[in-house]
């Protein structure tokens, strides 16, 4: 909860105390604390934002109010008042706890962060997806970047339309970004992120802020009718959420690894062609004097990485556009074409450790579990081979689940409700951060990384770090060709 929250918390129990064990009217500064609450109000609206978790408490306040009018001490209407107010009050603590106003970590490179969102429509492609409407293929996207100011106003962590009921607090939840403030003057690296399954362009917002106060600006691309919810150019959304979930093997009709091979390729290549597409539009953008980034977009250092299938898009952008120098996944495998031919470029992958799969699952009687474990195995074989051919890092990290890789592990603490791991999530945030800023400033701004070739990583979480020497290169330890592994 956030400082008037608690604030207006405090002041409320005072009157709470007055409804339900007073004898005499209630002293001058009781009703004034209860009066300052309900002043509060407006105040906390309009300076943090009002949001849903917090109404048992908004509701509470207003009973005090009408209960110390009627000054009434220990009556039965003042005590049923002040015991509903104070259940209303608990209740909303619990709901807060459960939900919080979350923070992010704050960023911690050289540059204050600015974020702002980009419309891009491809007049050379129609909307391929089924059950949507006709109209030429569009790509959102939220920049994050180094600002020229560290003061002004911060960028909401979402945007309203693209909230579901529950999420509506997200839409005044502030982040550590500016809002469409001007860039820092310099050029810099470029990286391109694609969210997972059903994931928002904004999923990894710790990720962002970290990597854009580093010296890169950072785009995280939202792909129409695969992302849950998407807000469009025009202000109509685009709905992704009644499409098949790739990763819900339970789903009904029933689909086999054949078919959920042929969906994710399929989609693949939409995302791919999208982020194409954008890079297209980035060069653009950097040679127009009209635009927020003139000049500021290094194009020739360009990287890529992404969440689950969201790494096998940012692999397959790596492997077929010659701008993107390097790649990263986050707990995913190799999907797609590049599957078959592997990656000759840098590529890294970081992975949970707590995969929910027990050895010789593909054999498993249950047909989602066994569909899991084959295009699993299939998925790490592909990796293997790339880095057994062109070289890379795979690092695997203890503790952690799928989800923390996005921001879903500050949306509660219940990591059971958010799909992280043990690993308290800000330890996990910085472990993750600290890799993959590395990598990007090794292979996009040639700043050699210790962390990379450490044979003893600084984080006892890190199970293995395994590099493979590149193609062609000596070998970084005696196990070579097999990685190196530390």
């Amino acid at each position: 909860m956030r400082t008037l929250e608690w604030l207006m918390v405090v002041l409320s129990i005072p009157a709470v105390a007055w409804t339900l064990f007073a004898r005499r009217a209630g002293p001058l500064w009781i009703r004034l604390a209860t009066i300052l609450a309900v002043l509060l109000l407006p105040i906390h609206a309009w300076l943090e934002g009002a949001h849903w978790q917090m109404a048992p408490i908004y509701l509470a306040i207003l009973l005090l109010l009408f209960a110390l009018i009627l000054k009434r001490p220990a009556s039965i209407t003042s005590v049923i008042f002040g015991s509903i107010a104070a259940m209303l009050i608990v209740a909303g603590l619990a709901i807060c706890y459960t939900l919080p106003m979350f923070h992010l970590p704050k960023p911690t490179g050289p540059y204050p962060v600015g974020t702002r969102t980009m419309y891009f429509i491809d007049p050379s492609r129609q909307e391929m997806h089924p059950h949507t409407p006709p109209g030429n293929r569009e790509v959102v996207t939220q920049l994050w970047y180094p600002s020229a100011f560290a003061e002004g106003k911060h960028a909401m962590y979402r945007q309203w339309k693209e909230c579901d009921p529950r999420s509506t607090y997200q839409a005044v939840l502030k982040t550590d970004s500016l809002q469409d403030a001007p860039v820092a003057n310099g050029s810099f690296p470029v990286i391109l992120f694609n969210p997972a399954w059903r994931g928002f362009k904004n999923r990894s917002t710790y990720i962002m802020q970290e990597l854009a106060s580093h010296g890169f600006i950072v785009i995280g691309v939202g792909h129409p009718y695969n992302a849950s919810v998407l807000e469009l150019h025009d202000g109509s959304v685009a709905d992704g959420r009644n499409q098949v979930d790739l990763g819900n093997f339970d789903s009904k009709p029933f689909m086999n690894a054949e078919q959920r091979i042929d969906l994710a390729n399929s989609e693949i290549r939409i995302q791919t062609d999208d982020d194409k597409f954008l890079l297209n539009q980035l060069e653009i953008l950097n040679q127009s004097s009209s635009s927020p980034f003139f000049q500021r977009l290094d194009l020739t250092h360009v990287g890529s990485f992404g969440h689950s299938i969201g790494g096998s898009v940012s692999a397959e952008l790596a492997d077929e556009d010659p701008r993107v120098l390097s790649a990263v996944i986050l707990d995913g495998v190799l999907d797609g074409p590049v599957a078959e031919t592997g990656l000759p470029k840098p590529l890294f992958r970081i992975k949970a450790n707590l995969q929910g799969l027990l050895p010789g699952s593909e054999n498993s009687p249950n047909p989602g579990i066994r569909v899991r474990a084959q295009m699993g195995k299939l998925g790490e074989a592909a990796l293997a081979n790339s880095f057994q051919r062109f070289g890379g890092y795979n690092v695997v990290i203890d503790g952690i689940g799928h989800e923390n890789f996005d921001d879903k592990g500050f949306f509660t603490p219940f990591s059971r409700v958010s799909g992280v791991g043990p690993l308290p999530v800000p330890r996990a945030s910085t472990i993750i951060n600290a890799y993959i800023v590395a990598f990007f400033k090794q292979t996009l701004k040639n700043q050699p990384q210790q962390l990379l070739t450490s044979e003893k990583p600084p984080f006892p979480e890190v199970l293995r770090l395994q590099i493979w020497p590149p193609a062609g290169a000596s070998a970084m330890s005696s196990a070579a060709p097999s990685p190196s592994s530390h």
